[in-house]
């Protein structure tokens, strides 16, 4: 069998890397593994990356990509057009990847390390300047935790890419109108109006 080319070979190593760590865990994924997998040699892969950390952290940003801050001037609009975003860009592979690999982060500290600083810490950061707008515009009360918000809006997504297999318009079905009962109770109370 003909070893693959260059850019061929470095995509291979990063897909055989996801792969794995998904499979055996950070801790449990070897140089060798990802090699054999790739179809390349060990050698390949260490003229690349020093370390299997290193190689993982390339392989996550690879399907990791940032997200933008729509700031369409409300809380729904934004946090709609992230999801959306989310879902336009991202392979249905990568949508099924994430949540598996946050699962096996659970049990490793090392991947639950890199979970946190490529994948999930830069997206809460864009979820709390959304919500800060939203409360500076008085769409959020003030007192409500932010890191408990960004829970209850992005957790129905998560859920609802795992029980669609990601399928677009299944999730944003799902999630709009779990979304709308969330925003609803971030909002400040109405006064009750004169009977």
């Amino acid at each position: 069998m003909s070893r693959p080319r260059s850019a061929e070979s470095h995509a291979a190593i990063l897909q055989a890397t996801l792969e794995l760590v998904v499979e055996d865990g950070l801790r449990g994924t070897t140089i060798e593994g990802i090699a054999a997998r790739a179809g390349v040699g060990k050698a390949t892969i260490y003229r690349r990356w020093k370390t299997k950390e290193e190689l993982f952290q390339e392989a996550l940003r690879s399907v990791a990509f940032p997200l933008p801050d729509p700031d369409t001037g409300s809380v729904r609009g934004d946090v709609t057009g992230i999801i959306t975003y989310n879902l336009q860009h991202a392979t249905r592979n990568a949508a099924l990847l994430m949540p598996r690999l946050m699962v096996e982060a659970a049990d490793d500290p090392e991947l639950f390390a890199v979970m946190q600083d490529v994948l999930v810490e830069p997206r809460r950061e864009v979820m709390r300047t959304i919500l800060r707008r939203g409360a500076e515009r008085g769409e959020v009360r003030e007192d409500v935790d932010p890191e408990a918000a960004i829970d209850l809006l992005v957790g129905p997504y998560i859920y609802a890419v795992l029980v669609t297999g990601a399928d677009l318009e299944q999730v944003v079905a799902r999630t709009k109108s779990v979304m709308d009962l969330a925003l609803a109770s971030l909002a400040p109370a109405r006064p009750r109006s004169a009977a």
